[in-house]
């Protein structure tokens, strides 16, 4: 169960992925598409936008793998506090 204080976690998708996502969908659906090319050439301009925040990509990696380990020193238990 999540709580308020609990960040929302799903076991499908990565902390990445969550991130990815999200800034592909508001830079594509910024504006409707209309054509397919239209469609190709704003998922090219979001990969360009993505690669200028490769920081903060980087970050997010890093706290996931902080995440990870702290989990594996709990023995697969709650590791939250540890953070």
């Amino acid at each position: 169960m999540v709580t308020e204080t609990e960040p929302f976690e799903s076991t499908d998708l990565t902390t990445l992925d969550f991130c990815l996502q999200g800034w592909m969908k508001s830079k594509l659906y910024k504006r409707e598409v209309d054509t397919r090319d239209e469609l190709l050439a704003r998922i090219l301009e979001a990969a360009a936008h993505m690669k200028k925040r490769a920081d903060q990509l980087r970050r997010i990696k890093r706290d996931r793998c902080t995440r990870v380990a702290k989990c594996i020193e709990a023995d697969g238990g709650i590791y939250v506090h540890l953070l």
